[in-house]
């Protein structure tokens, strides 16, 4: 398959033209379909458009052959995950199989995660609670299910984050609870967040957001109603998913004017 993206020739110099790879990747989407071999959502075409121009701003990108950006949207599609609405994000990662050494591959959204749990495994509602080290918290296993007997909180200025458990309910009357300690929790957010991002400005609302993700994440790839591929890919470089692709990769965080009206409008329970 030719590379339409890659430009230039006589300069060597590799870039980007999004009309030529629409056109390769929407052609290869309609084959595939047509043989049978993908099925795809009836508005294919506008989520494949919308997410290539987008990728004109991601780092890398000019060096995946257009067969690569199409394996990565078919993902995505085979995912129930639409990338207009957030559910996802793109990196530009190393690969040996790919003829220019590199690949693009897609993560999961806090979004496409809270969308899944919703379709396909029976999820309504999914509460995340932290522990202060103040706190007094009493649990137990029943069955191998965590129940939470005793929580008090302290509501102290300046009290020590050291664990989080989400309380998810189903809509069978099920309640599920996953504890997480503090050392987990800042694993996950290590792994899933550039250093310069403004997380520690938004520490509580992090925390519950990384605590729903990673609920969330074990719900799905234990359901057996879902086959999902791509829960834990990550960049392997951090640098990848800087600020500057903020577009593209961010989940939108409060931004600094918004702080007072959000911390009052702010509820404790996510509702699906």
């Amino acid at each position: 398959m030719t590379v339409p993206q890659t430009q230039a020739k006589q300069t060597g110099v590799a870039t980007y033209n999004p009309q030529d790879v629409r056109t390769e990747v929407v052609k290869s989407m309609e084959a595939m379909q047509a043989s049978k071999f993908v099925k795809l959502p009836e508005d294919f075409k506008e989520s494949v458009f919308f997410a290539i121009e987008k990728l004109t701003t991601l780092q890398g990108i000019e060096q995946v052959p257009a067969i690569g950006i199409t394996k990565a949207l078919i993902d995505v599609f085979s995912n129930k995950l639409d990338y207009r609405k957030n559910h996802c994000y793109f990196f530009v990662q190393n690969d040996k199989n790919s003829a220019t050494g590199k690949s693009l591959r897609f993560g999961w959204q806090y979004q496409g995660l809270i969308s899944v749990a919703k379709q396909d495994c029976g999820v309504i509602n999914v509460n995340p609670v932290l522990v202060y080290e103040s706190d007094t918290l009493e649990s137990h296993f029943e069955n191998g299910y965590l129940v939470i007997d005793k929580h008090i909180p302290t509501h102290k200025d300046g009290d020590k984050i050291v664990a989080g458990y989400c309380v998810v309910e189903f809509n069978s009357g099920l309640h599920q609870v996953r504890y997480f300690k503090r050392s987990e929790l800042d694993q996950r957010r290590d792994a899933s967040k550039a250093p310069k991002g403004n997380f520690w400005n938004w520490e509580r609302e992090m925390y519950e957001k990384t605590l729903i993700n990673a609920t969330l994440k074990r719900i799905i790839e234990t359901s057996e109603e879902t086959t999902v591929s791509g829960l834990y890919d990550e960049p392997e470089a951090i640098s990848v998913r800087n600020i500057e692709d903020a577009e593209i990769i961010d989940q939108g965080e409060p931004q600094a004017e918004q702080a007072e009206e959000q911390t009052e409008q702010k509820q404790e329970t996510f509702k699906l």
